[in-house]
């Protein structure tokens, strides 16, 4: 294994793109993530350079192959996606991810937690591209929140307080198991509600009520589950974690409505609750176009 040379970024993207470069071969077996054509190239070429001045950005040093770390490529990916629609979005972290892949079979050595950090943004984007073509799976909404919880309970009861917390306050996955794992970074107990969560594309969601049952419980959660075995425990009972969010945004519009709200106004509200601002997604996760 050997690091990209080249004694600047620039020089280093270029040695990226000659080690890529298999145009004129078929892309198979250990050159299935190469260069295989011009047009590919100018997409590499533009993450390279995408990141070469995010790393110069931050006065990173040395080189770049080693500032691909799942904290530089989350702060990375939130700056360069945000505004970005999903298609575009998921075309450049599917993009990035592929082009990463290739580099290691280059022999250039990669983290791999940086595949994670990658996979985690390719899904949320395929299921946000997903959602806006109509495409999403509606009618997923959990109808007996109190029932569901308790049977995931029997399964996991830490996943079982992750569920919760996104049932109440519309989170995605990854952000509501980093709040898990962090509670008192973010949990304002004179508020009595979660402030400074972090959303996709950088933005800070308001502040999220929540009741102090849950707060007590995920003040002594202990044994935060990872990604793979939430997913696992909430199959068993033949749901996925977004549509806990899907849960999430059913209820707040219904409550908003109960109140007097209009259409409109419910819709832009639980917009601005799931914080991403798109009126056309939670359309669909209300299943009401």
């Amino acid at each position: 294994m050997a690091n990209l040379k080249g004694s600047t970024f620039e020089k280093q993207v270029e040695n990226a793109l000659a080690r890529l470069n298999a145009k004129g071969t078929k892309r198979w077996g250990k050159d299935s993530h190469k260069t295989h054509s011009n047009a590919l190239e100018t997409k590499r070429q533009m993450y390279l350079k995408d990141f070469a001045k995010f790393a110069e950005n931050k006065d990173l040093q040395g080189k770049l192959n080693t500032h691909f770390t799942p904290q530089n490529l989350q702060e990375f990916l939130n700056e360069r996606l945000s505004n970005l629609s999903p298609k575009t979005a998921l075309d450049y972290s599917s993009g990035f991810n592929s082009m990463l892949r290739g580099l290691e079979q280059t022999r250039v050595p990669i983290l791999r937690e940086s595949y994670n950090t990658l996979n985690e943004y390719v899904k949320d984007y395929r299921t946000e591209f997903n959602t806006v073509k109509g495409e999403f799976e509606t009618g997923r909404a959990i109808q007996d929140s109190n029932s569901f919880l308790n049977n995931l309970q029997k399964v996991s009861q830490a996943s079982a307080i992750i569920a919760e917390l996104q049932i109440k306050t519309g989170l995605r996955v990854r952000e509501a198991l980093e709040v898990a794992k962090n509670f008192d970074k973010y949990y304002n107990p004179t508020k009595l509600g979660l402030e400074g969560v972090i959303g996709k594309g950088g933005q800070e969601y308001f502040l999220k009520k929540i009741d102090v049952d849950l707060a007590y419980k995920l003040q002594n959660l202990t044994n935060a589950p990872s990604y793979p075995s939430y997913y696992q425990n909430l199959k068993e009972l033949e749901h996925k974690p977004h549509d806990l969010r899907i849960t999430y945004a059913k209820n707040k519009y219904e409550t908003l409505k109960n109140k007097g709200y209009t259409h409109k106004q419910s819709l832009q509200k639980v917009s601005k609750e799931l914080n991403h601002h798109r009126e056309s997604i939670t359309l669909y996760y209300l299943n009401r176009v």
